[in-house]
C-alpha cells in the first residue's frame, strides 16, 4: 500500500517509522545530542523494509508448519525433529530464491506455495529498491525548498524584496513548491521525519518563510506597490493552512483546531506594523487599523506559531518567533 498508493499509508509502515524515530528522539534527547536524531529518518527506512521481509518469511513460514511432511527432503541431509525453524528454513530459500535443492515442496499445494513465495520474494525486494529510490530524491527536494525561502524566513524586509522585486512568478512558484512538499510528506510520511543538520535546510524553515513571505504579501505590501501581492497573499495563506493542518492530523495527531490560537490584538496589531515598517514605501498605510483584517492576521500568525513551535520541539530545534519584537540580531 504504502509503495503503491498514491496517498495512502500502510499500518505497519507508519508504526515502525514512528516507532523507530520516537525512540531515537527519546535517545538524542536523554544524550542532551540532538543531532543524533538527523539518523532517523534513515533508520527508521531501513528498519521498515527489514519489517517487510521477516513478516513476508514468518509468514510463509508458518503455511509452511502444518505441511513440513509433505516435503521432499534429500537422504544426503539428516534432519531431526521438524519443527519451526525448519518452517523458517523451507521459506528463506523460497523467499530469497535460493533453492539448495535439499528440502522442496512433495505436493502441488506445497510448490504452488513456494512459486508463489518466490515471487513475492521479487516483489519485495523491487518495492524495497522503489521506495529507497523514491524517498531520497524528495529529501533533497525538501531541502532545496527550504533553502529557496531561507533568508526571509525572519527577515521582512527580504520577504518584502522578493514579493514585489521577485513579481507574481515568483509567489506562484512558492505556492508550487508548498503543493509539492505537502504531497510529498502525505505520500511518503518519513520526509517529516528526516531530521537536516543544516537549519537551512529543514522543514522548519520552509514552513517559517512561506508563512512571512505569506504574511508580507497578503497583509505587508500595498496594492500600489504590488497588485497581485494581496490575491497572491491570500492563495499562499490558505494553501499554507491546509498544509498546516494536514500537518497537525497526520504527524502531531491533533484536531488543527488545537493550533489556531489567535494572537491578543495588541500583540497582532505590533507584529502587523512592523511588518508594514520593514516594507518601508512599499508598506500598507495604517496597519492594524482594520480590526476584520487584524482578526484574521492574528489567527494566522498564531496558528503558524503554535505549529512551528510544536514542529521545533518535536525535531529539537530551537524555537524562532514570527515577527517577534525586537529583529534577531
Amino acid at each position: 500500500m504504502t509503495v503503491l498508493h498514491p496517498t495512502r499509508r500502510g499500518p505497519v509502515t507508519l508504526v515502525t517509522g514512528v516507532g523507530v524515530w520516537s525512540a531515537t528522539r527519546l535517545l538524542a534527547r536523554c544524550v542532551g545530542r540532538p543531532r543524533i536524531l538527523s539518523s532517523a529518518g534513515m533508520l527508521a527506512v531501513l528498519t521498515v523494509v527489514a519489517v517487510w521481509t521477516v513478516l513476508m518469511w514468518a509468514g510463509f513460514a508458518l503455511l509452511f508448519l502444518p505441511n513440513l511432511t509433505g516435503l521432499s527432503y534429500s537422504p544426503s541431509v539428516s534432519y531431526g525433529s521438524l519443527n519451526f525453524l525448519d518452517a523458517l528454513y523451507m521459506s528463506g530459500m523460497s523467499l530469497t530464491t535460493v533453492g539448495f535443492g535439499d528440502v522442496v515442496g512433495g505436493t502441488d499445494a506445497l510448490r504452488l506455495i513456494t512459486v508463489l513465495e518466490a515471487a513475492a520474494g521479487f516483489g519485495l525486494i523491487t518495492a524495497a529498491i522503489t521506495y529507497v529510490l523514491s524517498i531520497y530524491p524528495l529529501t533533497s527536494q525538501l531541502s532545496s525548498a527550504a533553502r529557496m525561502v531561507q533568508t526571509q524566513a525572519d527577515d521582512p524586509l527580504r520577504a518584502a524584496e522578493l514579493v514585489v522585486l521577485g513579481g507574481n512568478s515568483y509567489l506562484q512558484s512558492l505556492q508550487e513548491r508548498l503543493i509539492s512538499v505537502d504531497e510529498d510528506t502525505q505520500r511518503f510520511p518519513f520526509l517529516y521525519y528526516f531530521r537536516a543538520s543544516d537549519p537551512s535546510a529543514t522543514l522548519h524553515t520552509f514552513i517559517r518563510g512561506t508563512a512571512m513571505v505569506s504574511l508580507q504579501a497578503r497583509w505587508g505590501i500595498s496594492t500600489d506597490a504590488a497588485p497581485y501581492a494581496r490575491v497572491q497573499g491570500r492563495e499562499l495563506q490558505l494553501r499554507l493552512q491546509h498544509t498546516i493542518d494536514q500537518y497537525a492530523i497526520g504527524f502531531l495527531m491533533r484536531d488543527p483546531r488545537c493550533l489556531r490560537r489567535a494572537l491578543d490584538a495588541d500583540d497582532a496589531r505590533r507584529r502587523w506594523q512592523r511588518l508594514a515598517a520593514a516594507a518601508g514605501n512599499w508598506g500598507v498605510n495604517r496597519p492594524g487599523e482594520d480590526e476584520t483584517d487584524l482578526d484574521e492576521f492574528a489567527r494566522f500568525v498564531g496558528c503558524c506559531q503554535t505549529f512551528l513551535d510544536n514542529l521545533a520541539e518535536q525535531h529539537l530545534y530551537p524555537p524562532a518567533q514570527l515577527l517577534p519584537a525586537t529583529s534577531p540580531p
